[in-house]
């Protein structure tokens, strides 16, 4: 029987790309949990569209897709894909760095095609104006100047969808970088699959590393959360630096509507805050295995590695798949206006091992337990580390689950009663529980690596 979109909705696997939406000339709209989905006709939900779904067509997976678009390259690794160079990196030029919510490459490499004429315009989530409490904070849209680029920095823990602005470069002929999450590029390559002209047009791909996206709600409970209801937040700033704050903490800003001055505050100590905890999440997340965008040109992470973590400056860790882009950025390094340090593989993919636990050994759990239960899931690559973890990891990833399920339904109750607290109260069981568990399973590995180190130095 053949898989189709309906069975990707039912099951909870839709991550609101709108690749299926552009292929069909339908619509994206917010649900009433802040996420996205299709609005197609009937007709039009059918096999035909599977292509387009990055939940279906496994003949079409990340492996296959860069193998496509990216022959050639030297290297492969199961976690990071194929590659041509990997690099921790910075901007050292204009503000770049500053501005930014790590190392500033990701906008100054944007900056550097289009100063160049390598592309005519930048495809990215931006800000755009809110009118009603529930309204998005960002969508995609094309920037074809340097200060449109740069108001679009830092990082968007929001969800967007693709159909709107892939209608818009269908339109308007030119060169662009599209830059988005692993599974936004994914349904990118397939639509390039499928229509030359989108092939033509889109000549450079920029994943982002990816731990999950957020619904539209998770910004408005980080707000809600500082004392900002959400009909009165203008706009909000993902990781906002400090010189006293480590790179990895993560502060945000808020901007109420007809003020000028951006709050900053801590979001770990707020219900859901902890982005790890998984509050508000897709459940399309949890079965996802391409953490780093494998199918894209240039991925840009955060090099979270323990000679990195603590610099407030923050620092990239880059994956070339393009050696005309490897060559690009080493110029700018002999140039000194970025500063590019090798890095392996392996410490690639260290420096996001949380997103590679959640996204095997998780997803080896989820799959297992959901096929068992007779449920449908989306197949997945057969991956050396997806393994099956011990019962502490797996009731860790079952918690975060539930998690993301009651989070959103118990904020959706907050708003209908206009009180917060009703979040806080319904959540705070849940969310303790979670945190300890993986406090301990945190110490646990620790005192295994150190008692691992230790029975070795005696051996030699």
């Amino acid at each position: 029987m053949s898989e189709t979109i309906n069975q990707v909705l039912k099951s909870g696997s839709c991550v609101g790309c709108g690749g299926c939406a552009f292929a069909a000339s339908g619509k994206m709209a917010l649900d009433a949990h802040g996420f996205y989905a299709p609005q197609l006709k009937g007709a039009e939900y059918d096999s035909a569209l599977a292509s387009a779904c990055p939940f279906l067509s496994p003949d079409l997976n990340e492996d296959f897709l860069a193998d496509r678009f990216l022959p050639m390259l030297p290297h492969r690794d199961h976690k990071i894909g194929k590659y041509d160079a990997v690099f921790a990196a910075h901007a050292e030029e204009n503000s770049f760095r500053r501005a930014g919510s790590s190392g500033g490459i990701g906008s100054w490499f944007a900056v550097e095609l289009l100063q160049r004429k390598l592309v005519d315009g930048v495809i990215h989530a931006r800000p755009v104006p809110r009118r009603g409490a529930e309204d998005p904070f960002f969508r995609y849209g094309i920037s074809r100047n340097i200060e449109d680029v740069k108001k679009a920095a830092h990082s968007h823990y929001h969800v967007v969808e693709i159909s709107e602005v892939l209608d818009e470069v269908k339109r308007t002929p030119g060169r662009y970088l599209f830059i988005g999450v692993p599974c936004m590029v994914k349904a990118v390559r397939r639509a390039q699959l499928r229509d030359g002209q989108m092939a033509d047009r889109i000549v450079y791909t920029m994943a982002l590393v990816c731990g999950h996206l957020k619904s539209v709600h998770w910004a408005l409970s980080l707000g809600w959360g500082v004392g900002t209801i959400p009909e009165d937040i203008e706009s909000i700033t993902f990781r906002v630096k400090s010189n006293n704050v480590a790179a990895k903490a993560y502060y945000f800003g808020i901007r109420k509507r007809g003020g000028t001055v951006l709050e900053v505050h801590d979001s770990a100590p707020l219900t859901g805050g902890k982005f790890n905890l998984g509050a508000m999440m897709p459940d399309a997340c949890n079965y996802c295995d391409d953490v780093v965008g494998e199918t894209s040109d240039l991925t840009i992470g955060d090099a979270w590695l323990p000679r990195y973590a603590l610099d407030s400056r923050g620092k990239n860790m880059i994956v070339s798949r393009n050696p005309e882009l490897t060559a690009l950025m080493q110029r700018a390094d002999r140039d000194g206006r970025i500063v590019i340090e090798p890095m392996t593989a392996k410490e690639a993919a260290d420096a996001q091992s949380g997103g590679f636990r959640q996204r095997r050994e998780g997803l080896a759990h989820r799959l297992a337990r959901r096929r068992l239960g007779g449920l449908w899931v989306p197949i997945k690559r057969d991956l050396p580390d997806m393994v099956r973890p011990g019962l502490l990891r797996a009731r860790i990833y079952d918690l975060r689950e539930q998690v993301s399920v009651r989070s959103r339904k118990s904020f959706r109750r907050a708003l209908d009663q206009r009180d917060l607290s009703v979040y806080e109260r319904e959540m705070a069981t849940t969310f303790k529980q979670l945190r300890l568990m993986e406090i301990f399973a945190s110490a646990t590995r620790i005192a295994s690596v150190r008692l691992r180190a230790l029975f070795s130095r005696r051996r030699s």
